[in-house]
């Protein structure tokens, strides 16, 4: 007798050990923070949505290599580095049903007037447990996901100018918020948009900043460096401008442009000379002498009436002139040892 209690109490010991380990098997923590997708004869089951033990072995939780595959691109908090981030975690199936932040790698947007914007965007969503199915079917999900924030947002912006992105950008962000909105919520696959992607939208955003494009490959080239894009910057910037400032920066780019002139030709190695008047920097006329010396004409004054009564006038010493450089230099003459020869 005791042989046989003995043999019975092995057995309920063991089927106790296989019943717990079963039931620590089948034990599914599902709730509001993940679900698992459950399959029966290899259709779809439904999502569990709380704490549950499948007692039945046909009901089978997907997960392993048949857990379905839902990533998405993001950024860290401080939206540094984008980085692929997966919503399922393969081992255990269980698929997580927090609000995450989609947010596509940083993508170029052209406005109406053939601006280029950088744009970073953001949407934060939330898998509906409601239409699991959708994005547990979908091979790429993230992409169709991502792909679609970047159309939204490029047809939003492709409608306005520069100047009137900033202003309108809370306006950008609704709409796209709504097409999103409307691409889930839509009734008639026949007159949708989009297809759902089985998500809540909550919240669409971006940030915009001018696109670095380089003038030229040789900066040297002055004011013809510029492209048809950063002369429309140039008019923006100076539209509201003083017109004493606009006069500056116009003698300032002429100024530039003579300096890349001189040292263009002066790339050659050889010698270049250059008066002042043909620099720009001075407004006295210079002739050309047989002897190649370069001749400055002195300023001319106006003549003085002379006194009535028929003595000489007197004609008063003109006030004295600012000091030219240019005129100062060709006062020096030739160099000692390169003097004109003499006639006979």
């Amino acid at each position: 007798m005791a042989e046989i209690a003995a043999v019975i109490i092995a057995i309920l010991l063991v089927g106790l050990l296989v019943f717990l380990m079963y039931r620590a098997a089948r034990t599914y923590d599902a709730g509001a923070h993940a679900t698992y997708i459950t399959t029966k004869g290899g259709d779809f089951y439904g999502a569990l949505r709380a704490p549950i033990t499948l007692w039945d072995p046909s009901i089978k939780v997907l997960r392993d290599r048949h857990a379905p595959d839902i990533t998405i691109m993001t950024t860290g908090a401080d939206g540094g580095q984008h980085f692929e981030k997966t919503l399922v975690n393969r081992r255990t199936g269980e698929i997580s049903l927090r609000v995450h932040t989609c947010a596509p790698r940083p993508f170029v947007a052209r406005t109406s007037d053939k601006r280029q914007l950088l744009i970073k965007a953001k949407v934060s969503f939330q898998l509906d447990i409601d239409r699991i199915q959708i994005p547990s079917q979908m091979e790429a999900f993230g992409v169709t996901l991502g792909s679609r924030v970047e159309n939204l947002f490029e047809n939003a912006i492709g409608e306005l100018e520069d100047q009137e992105v900033f202003a309108r950008q809370r306006e950008i962000e609704t709409r796209v918020l709504r097409e999103l909105l409307e691409m889930e919520g839509q009734t008639d696959p026949n007159t949708g948009t989009g297809m759902p992607l089985g998500i809540k939208i909550y919240e669409a955003m971006f940030s915009y900043e001018p696109f670095a494009k380089e003038l030229n490959k040789d900066p040297s080239n002055g004011p013809m460096a510029y492209d048809n894009e950063h002369l429309d910057d140039l008019v923006d910037m100076l539209e509201k401008a003083n017109p004493q400032t606009v006069d500056t920066l116009v003698r300032m780019l002429e100024l530039q442009t003579r300096q890349n002139i001189v040292s263009m030709l002066c790339k050659s190695g050889g010698l270049v000379a250059f008066t002042a008047s043909e620099l720009g920097l001075s407004d006295r006329t210079v002739e050309r002498a047989s002897n190649g010396m370069n001749i400055m004409k002195p300023p001319a004054y106006p003549a003085v009436a002379g006194n009535g009564g028929g003595e000489q006038g007197h004609q008063p010493q003109a006030a004295s002139a600012p000091v030219d450089p240019a005129q100062a230099y060709y006062n020096l003459g030739a160099p000692k040892g390169s003097q004109p020869p003499k006639g006979n």
